[in-house]
């Protein structure tokens, strides 16, 4: 047994020492899969925090993580369509769920400004509850105003896109037209107050945001009346365990999580690391071609050697064996450099970010996407990688190790001659 693993360990070294005979060729080979695989845990991360941030930025501005609705007004977003609030904070409380929830007057009307009037949807909230499930107020900057503040009377939050297609400015009336309970249209007049820019063009083209004791007064509900509720639980996958157990709580009411809200959004947030994944595997295929032809012209180099060793009493199963080991130390110490690169490169990035606008302006956001993007680089990505790259490397070995067995010693050593 010790000699059998002193034998080893010879073949190893014997094996290491081959891949630097020419090191040109082994140099080119290891930057290739170097590159590959640290563009492969580049795109990974790079795809798991574009979808990670779209979807979060969706959830944190109009989502939540749940919403309560009544059924009729899901139809047609019917004015009548609402329920008490009383009612659905009552039990969220009694049930002890860790969830912050927002209640919101949804009212679809016309905004008009003396140059341009557009459809949007009217939340009438409150504020400081509002503050605490959606993240809009930060994202009105310092020269342009703030979140519904209390000295200001009848104000309104709307967003730069509805800002620049009304043509108004900070403090500027606008009319917000809609039509109460009994059918009789409402015509009010709002001070803006905020505006607002998220990294999602569609959804700010259509919400403004009032006080709730500012739109209530004109709709004709009965007091405590609202239309939502936004549920925000600490995390995702609280959400997901908790959620079912919210909906069983209502019955009678229309509960969704985000996936029903948005159900392309869920669709890409699921399949995520699955596009990373496949994205990686072409990668290792592609260098598996090349680390093939590497090795099986180092197999072909070397026919006479490789037939002195078998002369010499080798066996085809050790000259196997070293051809092996050659092929996934060449394969693994490129690509632990190619890890190490990308670890380098994304860490700093998964800090400060990577803001695709500089490139593509606001064309992301323009179809509801994040133009900026965390990287997200988890260990499950590593070890998906680490994975990939030995069975690359084992199957990338096979060919050539297989063209050495076929090598008779004695024909080998004619040929060379």
């Amino acid at each position: 047994m010790i000699m059998k693993q002193i034998f080893t360990a010879r073949i190893a070294a014997l094996a290491w020492k081959n891949i630097w005979r020419n090191k040109v060729r082994s140099g080119v080979i290891l930057c290739a899969i170097a590159i590959g695989l640290f563009s492969g845990t580049f795109m990974m991360a790079f795809m798991s925090g574009w979808i990670h941030d779209t979807v979060t930025g969706d959830i944190e501005t109009q989502f939540s993580h749940v919403q309560i609705h009544d059924k009729h007004f899901i139809a047609n977003n019917d004015i009548n369509a609402c329920f008490m609030r009383d009612d659905i904070e009552a039990k969220i409380k009694l049930s002890g769920l860790p969830a912050i929830t927002a209640f919101r007057l949804t009212l679809s009307g016309m905004l008009a400004s003396p140059h341009n009037a557009i459809g949007v949807t009217a939340k009438g909230v409150w504020t400081d509850e509002e503050k605490q499930v959606t993240t809009v107020w930060e994202h009105i900057s310092d020269t342009l105003g703030a979140y519904l503040p209390e000295d200001t009377r009848l104000g309104i939050v709307i967003s730069k896109k509805i800002a620049e297609k009304l043509k108004v400015r900070l403090n500027q009336k606008i009319v917000f037209t809609f039509q109460d309970t009994q059918g009789d249209m409402q015509n009010i007049a709002f001070r803006v107050c905020g505006i607002y820019k998220t990294t999602n063009g569609m959804f700010d083209e259509a919400n403004v945001f009032m006080r709730y004791e500012d739109l209530f007064e004109y709709t004709g509900l009965p007091a405590g009346a609202v239309h939502e509720a936004g549920i925000l639980f600490p995390d995702l996958e609280t959400c997901q365990t908790t959620a079912p157990q919210l909906k069983n709580m209502f019955p009678d009411m229309e509960a969704r999580d985000w996936r029903e809200l948005n159900p392309a959004l869920a669709m890409m947030e699921a399949f995520a690391d699955m596009w990373g994944f496949i994205m990686l595997v072409i990668f290792m295929l592609a260098l598996s071609f090349g680390i093939i032809n590497t090795m099986l012209m180092a197999v072909l180099e070397r026919t006479r050697e490789l037939g002195m060793l078998g002369a010499i009493g080798m066996g085809k199963g050790k000259i196997f064996q070293m051809i092996m080991l050659e092929t996934v130390f060449l394969t693994f110490l490129g690509s632990i450099i190619g890890i190490i690169l990308g670890i380098g490169v994304l860490l700093p990035l998964m800090k400060t970010g990577i803001d695709l606008s500089i490139f593509i302006e606001d064309q992301f956001e323009d179809w509801g996407f994040s133009s900026f993007v965390n990287p997200v680089l988890t260990a499950k990505m590593l070890v998906e990688t680490i994975v990939l790259v030995v069975l690359a490397g084992l199957l990338s070995a096979l060919y050539p190790a297989r063209k050495a067995l076929k090598l008779k010693p004695l024909d080998a050593i004619r040929q060379d001659n």
